[in-house]
């Protein structure tokens, strides 16, 4: 297994981050964790060299305990919480956020592997696993504050936006004319289809006098806005 620790503000992730990249499966292997300086330090921090070195000592034996050759099983508290919380995590969420998030089980039961092997413990105990479900917690929140709403298909995005600035709705003939005529009707139609599906638009029919009534769509707008994690700011800094 390779590790990697990475940093990069969010405005660079998304001006850099590809479409491909989200729905590939390689976005969803990383821990996406937002984070800030919590004290300014003009002259640098210092640990004591006696904490560094018990703190040393301790990570080497935890080390050596997780290379012996065992199997980590998860005891009876421990399974009994999993089995409450599996099905939630491994539903899935629709969209962008839901491609990034979509490995939440898998990573939830690696986190909480590290942290039985931390503390030399041969099972995986209900501790262990509620602290990596925090964990995890913090990194749903700070991938929802990165990425938002957002279905990852482009047009739909950009649909959703012109129809939350318009809260008389618009028909299909106003939206295609936003658009210049340069967007098929096959595209906006499966556009108005995902938003549609993810509940984020609705369609009413316009009543015609004596013609054939028009679609109007509307915006629905979430009940709340994509949570942050902590006291984030727009340059936070992502790990």
């Amino acid at each position: 297994h390779i590790s990697l620790l990475g940093h990069i503000t969010k405005d660079e992730l998304l001006r850099h981050m590809s479409n491909t990249e989200t729905t590939n499966g390689f976005v969803n292997r990383f821990l996406w964790v937002c984070v800030k300086r919590a004290r300014v330090l003009p002259e640098g921090g210092s640990l004591p060299e006696a904490d560094m070195i018990a703190l040393a000592a301790r990570f080497a034996d935890a080390v050596a305990f997780a290379q012996e050759d065992r199997e980590l099983k998860r005891d009876a508290d421990a399974r009994a919480l999993w089995r409450q919380v599996y099905p939630a995590l491994s539903e899935g969420k629709p969209g962008l956020l839901g491609a990034i998030l979509g490995r939440a089980e898998a990573q939830v039961m690696r986190i909480a592997c590290i942290y039985a092997l931390l503390d030399r413990s041969a099972e995986i105990q209900r501790i262990h696993l509620e602290a990596a479900l925090a964990v995890w917690r913090y990194c749903e929140a700070s991938a929802q504050y990165l990425f938002g709403e957002s279905l990852g298909n482009p047009l739909a995005d950009d649909l959703y936006e012109l129809l939350r600035q318009a809260p008389n709705g618009l028909t299909r003939n106003e939206i295609c004319n936003h658009f210049g005529r340069h967007r098929s009707a096959k595209e906006i139609a499966t556009a108005l289809g995902l938003l549609a599906e993810y509940g984020k638009a609705r369609m009413a029919k316009d009543a015609a006098a004596g013609g054939r009534p028009a679609e109007r769509w509307f915006s629905i707008t979430p009940v709340s806005s994509p949570a942050e994690p902590g006291e984030l700011s727009q340059q936070s800094e992502v790990n």
